[in-house]
């Protein structure tokens, strides 16, 4: 697989953060509601204690924007979509990383993968995780995020890459809060960013 990424960069992350919740903004979604504060890196670290690996600065940088959903997703009216899983606060990915180790982690192969892997966004038994260590998938893609739902699958080559494909999909004019139809057109700006995704 012939991937070409650039080297992470946390202005640009913020950038494309900022550009999503201002796309929800303008479908009328107040995603700015139900988010939490910016989380120092010093504070994210001793909160994060509980997870076994160490936090890379991608997920530093995701946590320094917004600290997080405040909500769970039910209980948000309009909740911060990464496509179909919305952004954990700390404490919810605590909770969604034990339930993750308690199901999926259990199954010997993957158990080290996610061990490792932290829960950055989740919904309803799915997660999107991004690997602190090695991890199985693709070695080219070093932090990927990865959709642990039924499979466990590679969604987007980076954090950068997910934010960039959901503001897309989000300004699109076909999209509403049930996603962006006709599949097609999703998948195509799906592949826009992530090239050979799911090849």
């Amino acid at each position: 697989m012939n991937i070409k990424l650039t080297k992470f960069s946390k202005e640009n992350l913020h950038q494309n953060l900022n550009r999503l919740l201002n796309a929800f903004e303008s479908k009328g979604m107040n995603v700015e509601g139900s988010l939490l504060p910016p989380i120092p890196e010093i504070e994210l670290r001793e909160r994060c204690s509980w997870f076994p690996g160490d936090l890379p600065n991608e997920i530093v940088a995701l946590y320094e924007w917004r600290g997080g959903q405040e909500k769970d997703t039910w209980e948000s009216e309009f909740p911060f979509w990464f496509r179909d899983n919305s952004f954990c606060s700390i404490a919810r990915a605590e909770f969604e990383y034990k339930s993750m180790m308690e199901s999926y982690g259990k199954y010997q192969p993957d158990h080290d993968m996610l061990k490792y892997s932290f829960p950055i966004a989740a919904f309803n038994g799915g997660w999107y995780v991004i690997p602190t260590r090695r991890h199985n998938l693709n070695s080219v893609l070093k932090r990927p995020v990865i959709s642990v739902h039924q499979d466990i699958d590679i969604y987007f080559y980076t954090i950068e890459k997910m934010v960039e494909t959901c503001a897309e999909w989000v300004e699109h004019d076909n999209y509403s809060p049930d996603g962006l139809y006709p599949e097609s057109v999703e998948m195509q700006i799906w592949r826009k960013h992530n090239p050979a995704i799911f090849s």
